[in-house]
C-alpha cells in the first residue's frame, strides 16, 4: 500500500507538474521581477536624470484639480469614469484617464498642470514599466480569464508541492547531496536541493496568492446573497456606502478643488489622485485617495492604506471618511489583507524584498530543473507514454522547455530593449511594448520548434546573455544615461537595474558555455561508441 501510493505520489508529481510547469515558471518569473517593478518603472521611464519637483502647495494641488476636471469635462462629459493623478516628485505631469463606456478603453492623457495643455509625446516616454511583469504574473493580461488561469496552475503548484515531499521521503538528506557532471542525478540533486531550500516560501506564496483573488474563486456566497456584485459585497462587508447605480439623470460634477480641500484636512495629508464614478449623471461619486506616507505606511501586515474619502459629486456631500492605516470588515478581511501584504511583501523594506526576489528566482529555478530532468530522463529511454505519438509529444515538449524557460528570460530583457529602441511619439507606445514583448516570446517557441534541441538552448542562452550584457550599452546609446553615471549621483533604483541585467547576463553566458563544454565531450564520447548512441546534453 505504502510503495503504491508513493508511486501513485510519483506520477502525479511528475505528470501533473509538467503540464503546468511552463504557466508556473512565467508566473514565477514575472512575479520574481514584479518585486521591483517600481525600480524598472522608474528605469523604463527614464526617470533618474529627472530633477526631482518641489512638493506643491495646497493651491497648486487645487488649481491642478481645475485644470483636470475642465479638461475631462470637454472631452467625456458623460463618461463611465473620471481619473486624476496629481503631480508628484517623480513625474511632474497632471495625468488624466477615462473610458467613455463600461466595456469601453481608457483614454489616457498627460497635461501640463499650469497650463492644462497636453504634454507632447517626444517627451514622454509612455510605458507599463515594471507592473508588466505584474500584471503577466496574475492575469497573463487576459482579465478574468488569466486570473482563472494563474489559479488552477496556483493549485496544481500546491497539490505538487505535496506530492513531491510524499515522493521524496528522504528529502532534507537529499538537501545536503549534490553531485555535479553526473546527468540526470545531477539535474534530481539540483530539483531536490532548490525544493527544500524554498520549500516554507513557496507554501507561503502559493497560498497567499490563492487567497488575493477569494472572491473570484469561491463566488457563491457572492452569488447567493449579492447576485454576484462583488462591490456591494464589499461595501457592506467594511460598512461603507453602498454603490451608487447609475440612475440616467443629466447632473454635473461640483467644482471639485474645496471637495480635494475637504478631503485634505479629514485625511490630514496630501492627496494623490481622485476618481469620479458617473461623472454628468446624478449618481456621480468622487472619491479623493491620499499620499502615501513612506515613514508612517511601510512595515504595516494590516490596514496599509493611505486612507480615502468619498463625497457625493453633485451636492459635495461627505459619504465616507476612512483614515489612513485604518480597517474595516473584521477579523475575516483583515488576516486577508495580512495575506495580502506577505505575498506583496508590503514590510521590512529593501532587505526583505530581495529575501523574495532571491527566493522567487529559486524557486523559478526548481521549476526549471524538474521540466528539464522530465527531458533528461526520456531522451534515452522515452517508453511509449504516448503511443506511436511519442517521438512528437517530447519534440513539442522539449520545444516548450527551450521557450518557456530561457525565451521567457529572453523575451524579459528584450522588453526593457523595446522600451529604449521604441520611437517616443509613437500611438499606444505602452500597449505596443507588451504586444512586442509577447511578439519576441512567441518566436522563441518559433525557434525552439524549428531547431535541434540542444541547438535551440544555446542559441537562445546567447542572445539573453547578449541582451543582458548589452542592456547598458543600448541605454547609454538612446537616453545619454550611463550606469557610472547613476551610481555617481545615488540613482540606486536604475543603476540596480543594469547591474541585475548585468548577473543575469553573465549567469546566461556562462550556462552557454557550460552547455556547449558539455556536447563536445558527450560528442567525443559518442564518436568512441556505437554508432546512433544518444547525446545527452542538458
Amino acid at each position: 500500500m505504502k510503495a503504491g501510493f508513493r508511486q501513485s505520489m510519483a506520477w502525479l508529481h511528475t505528470w501533473g507538474g509538467l503540464w503546468f510547469t511552463w504557466i508556473l515558471f512565467a508566473i514565477f518569473l514575472t512575479g520574481t521581477l514584479g518585486v521591483f517593478d517600481d525600480a524598472i518603472s522608474h528605469w523604463m521611464r527614464d526617470k533618474g536624470r529627472a530633477e526631482a519637483v518641489a512638493p506643491l502647495s495646497a493651491e497648486a494641488r487645487a488649481q491642478a484639480v481645475r485644470t483636470a476636471q475642465a479638461f475631462l469635462a470637454g472631452k467625456a462629459p458623460r463618461a463611465d469614469f473620471w481619473s486624476i493623478g496629481l503631480p508628484a516628485e517623480d513625474d511632474p505631469a497632471l495625468r488624466v484617464s477615462w473610458r467613455e463606456h463600461d466595456d469601453g478603453p481608457v483614454q489616457r492623457h498627460r497635461l501640463d498642470p499650469a497650463s492644462g495643455e497636453l504634454m507632447p509625446a517626444s517627451q514622454v516616454r509612455e510605458t507599463e514599466g515594471g507592473h508588466h511583469f505584474v500584471h503577466m504574473h496574475f492575469e497573463f493580461h487576459a482579465g478574468t480569464a488569466g486570473i482563472w488561469v494563474v489559479g488552477i496552475a496556483t493549485l496544481a503548484m500546491l497539490v505538487a508541492l505535496v506530492s513531491g515531499i510524499v515522493v521524496h521521503k528522504k528529502i532534507f538528506t537529499d538537501f545536503f547531496t549534490f553531485r555535479p557532471g553526473k546527468g540526470q542525478r545531477s539535474w534530481l540533486d539540483g530539483h531536490n536541493a532548490l525544493g527544500v531550500l524554498t520549500l516554507p516560501f513557496l507554501f507561503m506564496i502559493t497560498y497567499t496568492g490563492l487567497t488575493i483573488f477569494w472572491a473570484t474563486y469561491m463566488p457563491a456566497g457572492i452569488l447567493a446573497r449579492y447576485d454576484g456584485d462583488q462591490e456591494a459585497f464589499f461595501s457592506a462587508l467594511t460598512e461603507g456606502p453602498a454603490p451608487r447605480p447609475e440612475l440616467h439623470v443629466a447632473a454635473d460634477v461640483a467644482p471639485m478643488a474645496p471637495l480635494l480641500a475637504k478631503a485634505e484636512q479629514a485625511l490630514a495629508r496630501e492627496a494623490a489622485f481622485v476618481t469620479v464614478s458617473h461623472p454628468g449623471d446624478r449618481s456621480a461619486a468622487v472619491r479623493v485617495f491620499g499620499r502615501f506616507d513612506p515613514d508612517a505606511d511601510t512595515d504595516r501586515l494590516v490596514g496599509r492604506s493611505s486612507g480615502r474619502v468619498q463625497f457625493d459629486a453633485v451636492t459635495g456631500e461627505v459619504l465616507d471618511v476612512q483614515r489612513p492605516n485604518t480597517t474595516r470588515g473584521g477579523q475575516v478581511l483583515a488576516v486577508q489583507r495580512t495575506m495580502n501584504a506577505l505575498h506583496f511583501v508590503r514590510f521590512g523594506g529593501d532587505p526583505m524584498k530581495w529575501l523574495y526576489f532571491i527566493s522567487g528566482m529559486a524557486g523559478s529555478a526548481m521549476l526549471a530543473t524538474g521540466a528539464i530532468l522530465f527531458m533528461v530522463k526520456r531522451r534515452r529511454h522515452s517508453g511509449d507514454a504516448f503511443g506511436t505519438a511519442t517521438p512528437r509529444v517530447l519534440q513539442i515538449i522539449e520545444a516548450l522547455n527551450v521557450a518557456g524557460i530561457v525565451g521567457l528570460g529572453l523575451s524579459c530583457v528584450a522588453y526593457l530593449w523595446i522600451n529604449r529602441l521604441l520611437p517616443l511619439g509613437i500611438e499606444a507606445r505602452a500597449a505596443w511594448e507588451i504586444r512586442l514583448f509577447f511578439a519576441v516570446w512567441l518566436l522563441t517557441l518559433v525557434h525552439a520548434s524549428l531547431r535541434p534541441p540542444m541547438r535551440a538552448w544555446r542559441e537562445q542562452l546567447a542572445a539573453a546573455a547578449v541582451l543582458c550584457l548589452g542592456l547598458p550599452l543600448v541605454n547609454a546609446l538612446s537616453t545619454g544615461d550611463h550606469l557610472l553615471a547613476a551610481l555617481l549621483r545615488g540613482d540606486g533604483e536604475s543603476a540596480g537595474v543594469e547591474l541585475t541585467s548585468l548577473a543575469f547576463g553573465a549567469m546566461f553566458a556562462l550556462a552557454w558555455m557550460r552547455l556547449g563544454a558539455r556536447l563536445r565531450t558527450n560528442a567525443g564520447a559518442a564518436g568512441r561508441q556505437a554508432p546512433g548512441h544518444a547525446v545527452e546534453g542538458l
